[in-house]
């Protein structure tokens, strides 16, 4: 019996300390949105595109590419970056790119 009072006091304590360890990491991040990053897209041989941002973010670029020979469009995503770090994609045809933007991630 007085071991099950431990367990479960171990438990809330262990939770609770978790939880506060939680919400310091979320206070401690001074993330300002991808609109207010100063970020930038760059269009690479118009089949590729790459995104940065100037202040810490999380962010992702976005592509809108084109395929032939039925024209539908379709998205592809470089992977999540951090701040001046570069995330990068490419279409799957050369010349297929038609739009560049960076994302929050």
């Amino acid at each position: 019996m007085f071991a099950a009072k431990r367990l479960a006091a171990g438990a809330v304590v262990a939770t609770a300390t978790a939880a506060t360890v939680l919400a310091g990491a979320g206070m401690a991040q001074a993330d300002v949105p991808v609109w207010q990053a100063n970020c930038h897209t760059y269009n690479v041989f118009n089949t590729g595109g790459m995104a940065n941002c100037e202040l810490p973010t999380w962010h992702q670029v976005k592509l809108t590419c084109v395929a032939w020979p039925v024209p539908f469009t379709y998205w592809k995503y470089g992977p999540v970056q951090y701040g001046q770090n570069q995330s990068w994609a490419s279409c799957d045809a050369p010349g297929a790119l038609v739009r560049v933007e960076v994302i929050q991630a």
